[in-house]
């Protein structure tokens, strides 16, 4: 019976889309982007608006938005650099909103091994609860990260994971070792 129970809920929770907070959407697309009119109304007719924002918006939003950004902000960019900036841009100006702030402020006093082990936390924060992250040691200052997310793009996060390694006072190089349709893992050095 226990068995069934726990086949319902891997279900369900497969099942159940992400709803991204609008603290999120107000770091990358307010604080962090500084959006233009032409990305404001590109924003705005994908269903979020900065002046007026909901409590939370459906995956299918962001993705379509964090697309927008990429091709009217940084249209002149490979993807992988393009989205790597756009994951800087998202924990910059998340660092900046009321939530961001609260994590944001430990970061340079826990240090970059721990802002590694706490990343489910943080993701969780972004909305991302659903997210399944591990963590694994490759050395004193190397850790492999697998995270299985099949809705952001790996340099993304790399570039998010960057900026809080950074305010964590270490310099890291952080490169994507593998991507698979279920998800990626990132070689993180510091």
């Amino acid at each position: 019976m226990e068995s069934a129970s726990l086949l319902v809920q891997t279900l369900n929770k497969a099942a159940v889309q992400p709803r991204i907070p609008s603290s999120v959407f107000e770091g990358l697309f307010v604080r962090g982007l500084e959006p233009n009119s032409p990305l404001l109304r590109a924003l705005g007719a994908e269903g979020y608006d900065p002046k007026c924002p909901d409590v939370d918006y459906p995956m299918q939003v962001w993705k379509r938005c964090v697309a927008l950004a990429r091709d009217l902000v940084y249209g002149e960019l490979s993807d992988a650099e393009a989205y790597r900036i756009l994951g800087r841009k998202l924990t910059e100006g998340f660092a900046d909103t009321l939530v961001g702030r609260v994590a944001a402020v430990a970061l340079p006093m826990i240090g970059a091994a721990r802002v590694v082990e706490r990343l489910p936390r943080y993701l969780a924060m972004m909305g991302r609860p659903d997210l399944e992250v591990r963590v694994v040691s490759a050395g004193e200052r190397t850790r492999r990260v697998t995270i299985f997310d099949t809705h952001n793009r790996p340099e993304f996060i790399a570039g998010a994971l960057e900026v809080a390694l950074e305010r964590a006072h270490v310099q890291p190089l952080i490169t994507v070792e593998e991507r698979s349709h279920l998800g990626f893992r990132l070689l993180i050095r510091w």
